[in-house]
């Protein structure tokens, strides 16, 4: 058996000193870094659907009532019934407020007495006259006072009439100007009726736009409001002013639209119309935001994504031919088909082949 003495005991050997330094220096070194993956480029797309080439205009326009009257009794007074509230709907002929009647009354019966009495002696003037006893001139005075104490009496009939205030038409009390027991002036307006039961969108237009709506027989017309933006209303023609205004040199025009259960549409709401001609000629093309169509030295193309099904894709350059140009875009004639996903926005940060992420895709 080998023996060491005290001193060799001490002294690594040569493979031990490897091995320490090795693992030494092992754990002094950071771990190695993985790359990041490249952030893909986000587009946004729409897909594309053939639709009906249309040369689309809109203007504000207002609702109104296709009735509206304001009410007010034809005799002074003192009202004593208010018989409805604001939003009741009511009949024709429904008696909506009434005034005191004893004054009218009172005349009413004054004016009867005077009736009386000169009737009277208009049927024993016309006796006396058939037996040659009263002069003609006679006769025809009492005739013309019984004449007018009867128009007299009638106007005090009818005075009395008065105090009962009725709706013109059916419709809905949509406002209401007094209170009960107020002392009201000949016409002052007491209630608002409006007739719902259909509608009327009027709107100022250019005269250009009004020549060309009295023409085409076949132009849509839609009314479109804030509150339903889902949602298009149709319209028709119901009356073109025959004079500009003076400061806007433009037309006014009122629509007809049927009043809907379904929707809350009341007179006094703003409205977008819309109008649409349809162009025959192009009755099947595919129309695209004028953004998308890009032109260089080849040619105009536009910028679709080819989608690999992970939320990402490849953008292709495609060639294509244009027709005509509409506000709210151009049409496209060839080089797009239904169902290509088309890119709206960037097209100076597009190229061909570049791997992009699409809007609403996985990220």
């Amino acid at each position: 058996m080998q023996k060491f003495t005290p001193f060799q005991r001490f002294i690594p050997s040569a493979f031990s000193l490897t091995l320490l330094a090795t693992v030494l220096i092992s754990g002094c070194q950071e771990a190695p870094q993985v790359a990041d993956k490249p952030k893909l480029r986000l587009v946004r797309t729409v897909v594309v659907e053939a639709t009906s080439a249309q040369n689309w205009r809109e203007f504000p326009g207002v609702v109104e009532a296709a009735q509206q009257a304001d009410l007010g009794f034809r005799v002074p007074g003192k009202l004593s019934g208010m018989q409805v509230e604001e939003g009741d709907n009511v009949n024709a002929d429904q008696v909506l407020a009434r005034l005191e009647s004893t004054d009218y009354q009172i005349q009413l019966n004054s004016q009867k007495a005077e009736f009386d009495q000169a009737n009277a002696d208009f049927e024993r003037a016309k006796s006396l006259l058939q037996q040659s006893l009263i002069a003609k001139a006679d006769y025809d005075k009492l005739e013309a006072q019984r004449a007018a104490t009867l128009a007299a009496m009638e106007a005090a009939q009818q005075n009395l009439l008065y105090t009962f205030l009725k709706a013109p038409f059916a419709g809905v009390i949509a406002r209401r100007h007094v209170d009960n027991y107020e002392d009201v002036s000949t016409m002052q307006p007491i209630f608002t009726l409006q007739d719902l039961s259909s509608l009327h969108v009027k709107v100022d237009i250019p005269e250009t736009v009004m020549i060309r709506l009295k023409q085409d027989s076949n132009a849509k017309v839609f009314a479109m409001f804030d509150a339903l933006p889902s949602q298009q209303f149709p319209l028709a023609l119901q009356a073109v002013s025959t004079e500009a205004d003076p400061g806007s040199r433009t037309f006014a025009v009122t629509f007809n639209m049927p009043n809907l259960d379904s929707v809350t549409i009341l007179p006094g709401m703003s409205v977008t119309v819309r109008g649409a001609q349809q162009d025959q000629s192009q009755s099947s093309a595919i129309l695209v935001p004028a953004q998308t169509v890009v032109e260089n030295a080849q040619g105009r193309f536009v910028y679709v994504v080819e989608n690999s099904g992970d939320g990402t894709g490849t953008v292709r350059e495609t060639p294509v031919t244009i027709g005509k140009v509409y506000e709210v875009g151009i049409v496209v004639l060839s080089g797009l088909k239904e169902g290509d996903h088309l890119i709206t926005a960037g097209m100076s940060k597009m190229s061909e082949g570049l791997h992009v992420r699409v809007e609403g895709g996985r990220k």
